[in-house]
């Protein structure tokens, strides 16, 4: 196994093999390990995340794993959130708990799972468990045989064999174990006889830096309710004081004091405040230069702008798009191993990674006014006037939207 955590200029993970019945590598099982504890796993919600945040969210998959097969542990409600972060299917094979509650809409999102192609595996399994209900569902179980009498571990291969599933033995301490568990049948081994966990440090953003990005897509998520904003905020006090003080600045002009989260989405919308709250969130990230944020405000504004002229919609997304386009030069990471983790819209992810559909024509417009070529400048049969004037009112909104987030911090 390895290890992932978030430490000063990179983040662990262990990583330990699953072999196939040659002893050939068929899979890694990948888990957190804490800077200050390298040698022994974490549980929970929190290591999982990590795992997540730091391999997939850095494109350190292929590094880790190659073309193997990335196991994670999953706790009952990372499960439910999974299919929202946007982990890759097909590299991975999703280790379920034990004790993992089998009710119906259980059941239906491990099939949905499954269709998506992820692989499913029932870690610890006991017979008569709840987990025997799940036997149908998944790809492979996972057997703890360590200490586990010869006439057990007959009987489970029996029981198991009745199922379409790999069986995987865990906790292979010696080569008579594992001969036997070969002989009996199980298909893959996982084991301190076969290989100890190693530790690797992988290099790349702080998992505090991706939980910005986090945070900054979901703020734009165009599906996110008022009192789900106002919830969103409220979890970073911080923010949502900086938030409360920016909108009583003079930039605003209002006659009366804003002195609640729902009094300010009640005066600006929804929309306008989820926008300078992601404003102040890319501001947190502290260590890029002015000129970086506001080219990725002018390129959401100025997305925004043409998809309103242009009767394109919903315009959030489009202001996303812009706004997301300039986190490769902001995080000095490709694009691809920022945008995949993060929880945006397909339409807005394909913009950005494939260069296709009314967003992507959007960016390319923009990019051609950046650079000054307005006769490139072309979207959705939008004059070069509207263009221009567009990028000119988008221009003086950053500039001025950077400079009051700025003085607004100064005064924090």
């Amino acid at each position: 196994m390895d290890n992932a955590a978030s430490s000063v200029g990179g983040t662990y993970i262990a990583r330990q093999p699953i072999y196939n019945r040659n002893l050939g590598v068929y899979a890694y099982e990948l888990l957190f390990r804490s800077p200050s504890c390298l040698h022994s796993a974490i549980s929970g919600d929190a290591a999982t995340s990590h795992v997540i945040l730091s391999v997939f969210g850095e494109g350190g998959l292929d590094i880790l794993v190659g073309t193997r097969l990335a196991a994670i542990n999953l706790t009952p409600r990372l499960l439910r959130e999974l299919e929202s972060m946007n982990v890759p299917a097909g590299r991975l094979i999703l280790d379920l708990p034990s004790d993992l509650s089998v009710d119906d809409a259980t059941l239906v999102t491990l099939k949905r799972l499954a269709g998506r192609g992820y692989v499913l595996a029932l870690d610890d399994f006991k017979p008569g468990g709840a987990g025997e209900r799940l036997l149908p569902m998944v790809h492979q179980v996972k057997v703890d045989t360590l200490k586990a009498n010869p006439n057990y571990l007959r009987s489970v291969y029996r029981l198991l064999a009745k199922h379409d599933v790999s069986m995987v033995a865990e906790k292979v301490e010696s080569l008579e174990d594992y001969e036997f568990l070969r002989d009996l049948g199980f298909d893959y081994f996982q084991g301190y006889f076969l290989s100890r966990p190693r530790v690797f440090r992988s290099p790349g953003l702080e998992v505090g830096k991706l939980a910005v990005l986090r945070l900054m897509a979901r703020l734009q998520d165009p599906e996110l309710d008022v009192n789900q904003l106002q919830h969103l905020i409220a979890q970073d006090p911080g923010l949502a004081v900086r938030l409360l003080r920016l909108i009583n600045s003079p930039f605003f002009g209002l006659s009366r004091k804003v002195d609640s989260l729902a009094r300010a989405i009640l005066i600006l919308g929804r929309h306008k405040l989820a926008t300078w709250a992601c404003l102040l969130v890319m501001r947190g990230l502290g260590d890029r230069p002015h000129g970086l944020v506001q080219l990725a405000l002018e390129r959401a504004a100025l997305c925004e702008r043409l998809a309103r002229l242009a009767g394109q919609g919903p315009v959030e997304n489009y202001f996303t798009c812009g706004l997301f386009s300039a986190l490769d030069l902001i995080m000095e990471r490709p694009l691809e191993q920022i945008i995949q983790p993060l929880p945006l819209g397909d339409g807005v992810k394909t913009a950005l990674l494939r260069g296709t559909g009314t967003m992507a024509e959007a960016l390319d417009c923009v990019r051609a006014c950046e650079q000054g070529d307005f006769e490139a400048a072309d979207f959705a049969g939008l004059s070069i006037q509207d263009i221009s004037d567009a990028t000119l009112e988008a221009g003086r909104w950053a500039e001025a939207a950077l400079s009051v987030s700025l003085s607004g911090k100064s005064r924090h």
